[in-house]
């Protein structure tokens, strides 16, 4: 679209150009005296042009040659030479800045070649034609109106461009965001439903194995679903909290910046692990102390990892007896007498520190790889969020709590998480991509 394919614009200019040519016309026939005075019949004609602008400008090769043979007719018939050229021109121009440009382009140079013709042919037939010298500098006035006219066209279309490149990369923005909150909230919700409810259906499990036996255990198996489900419930509205967007209740109701999902501290890891217990199945915990300054946003990530990784064990290894979870820190160098380096130290040497998740478990693992499910696509795309890797197959040497050489071949499952300690840059991987990795485990789809 062009600058003047709305009827208002095209309205205004075509107002000031009947002022400029009644007015400019009579002035100019008081100071032509071979002139032929205006009437009636001279007004019509000038007005012929603005009223081409505005109604006939969607056919602009219409609107030009009614334009041009108004103002032919009206020098023919010996009316003022000057401000009724002002009338075409004014056409030209709004033909120039309407419809498609290239269009636009011919139908304008063109009128304005057969407008120079008229004006030669006028000047012929009149014997008080003007001199050759003020008909050409009435010519190159017209192709510098038009050439300006041309700049604007083109400037207008770079402006209309861009705005539309704006509005389709905001759009595709708006795109993207609203699928990566989708991502996040389908991989909140699922981390939590599907760690709570495998603890559920475990302890449940245990309950009606006892309930005749041992009615005693089976009531402390049922009061352990009713906690493990009652923390479920607290986990699932607070991520529904953050999708509706509702104020915080432990605090003032300001934007605080805090992050779009839950966030949960290294200590509640803790509890992870008693809840995976039970039916045989031990759960060894080790945090490395150096991870008390990890950021919440990525104690989160080291969670939710340990979390999905020992849910699929209770899911898809039933036969396994040990887990063994640790969470360290790499890039520490410790002293001779075997402790850590303090604070200043640990500050200076943070630019090689890695946060590294490891659960590893002695289940039998499958000998065929199934399609990848919603666990561990869910755990890959949080570590690699933050600049990590995660890496989960088989355990290629003895499993957890053997000694060496007692490994049993299809035996043991690890996961293993790697990602920079936040302001550090991460090491070159040398384990390659997880999904290059053979994982004889998952979880169904």
């Amino acid at each position: 679209m062009g600058p003047l394919d709305r009827r208002r614009p095209r309205a205004f200019l075509a107002v000031v150009l009947a002022v400029v040519s009644v007015a400019g016309s009579v002035g100019a026939t008081h100071g032509q005296p071979g002139a032929r005075p205006l009437d009636l019949a001279a007004v019509a004609l000038l007005l012929v042009s603005p009223l081409a602008l505005v109604l006939l400008v969607p056919r602009p090769v219409v609107a030009v040659a009614v334009s041009v043979a108004a103002v032919s007719v009206f020098l023919v018939a010996g009316y003022a030479w000057g401000p009724a050229l002002a009338g075409p021109v004014g056409v030209l121009v709004g033909v120039l800045l309407s419809g498609p440009a290239e269009r636009a382009r011919r139908v304008a140079w063109g009128g304005a070649v057969l407008l120079a013709g008229a004006v030669v042919a006028a000047a012929a037939l009149r014997p008080d034609a003007p001199p050759r010298a003020t008909l050409l500098g009435g010519a190159a006035w017209t192709v510098v109106v038009l050439l300006v006219a041309g700049a604007i066209r083109d400037r207008s279309a770079r402006i209309a461009a861009a705005r539309e490149a704006e509005q389709v990369a905001r759009a595709e923005r708006e795109r993207t965001a609203v699928a990566d909150e989708r991502l996040r909230i389908a991989r909140e919700v699922h981390d939590v439903l599907a760690h709570s409810l495998s603890a559920i259906t475990v302890q449940a499990g245990v309950g009606l194995h006892l309930l005749d036996r041992d009615p005693d255990q089976a009531r402390s198996a049922l009061t352990a679903i009713r906690t493990t489900s009652t923390e479920a419930l607290d986990e699932v509205r607070a991520v529904l909290g953050v999708v509706r967007g509702e104020p915080r209740t432990d605090g003032p109701a300001v934007d605080d910046g805090a992050p779009l999902v839950p966030t949960w501290d290294l200590a509640a890891l803790p509890r992870l692990a008693r809840l995976a217990e039970g039916g045989g199945l031990t759960v060894a915990l080790t945090v490395d102390p150096a991870t008390a300054g990890l950021p919440d946003r990525l104690a989160g990530v080291v969670y939710r990892v340990v979390q999905e990784a020992l849910t699929n064990v209770r899911r898809h290894a039933r036969d396994a007896t040990r887990v063994d979870a640790r969470v360290d820190v790499e890039g520490f160098t410790k002293r001779a007498d075997g402790t850590r380096p303090g604070d200043a130290e640990a500050h200076r040497s943070r630019g090689s520190r890695l946060v590294t998740v490891t659960v590893t478990d002695d289940g039998t693992t499958a000998s065929s790889v199934p399609e990848p499910g919603y666990g561990l696509r869910g755990m890959r795309e949080r570590v690699e969020s933050v600049g990590g890797s995660l890496v989960a197959g088989p355990v290629p040497g003895p499993a957890p709590g053997r000694g060496p050489g007692s490994g049993t071949a299809g035996r043991g499952f690890r996961v293993r998480a790697v990602f920079p300690w936040p302001g550090t840059m991460p090491r070159p991987s040398t384990t390659g991509r997880s999904d290059e990795e053979p994982s004889g485990r998952e979880e169904a789809p």
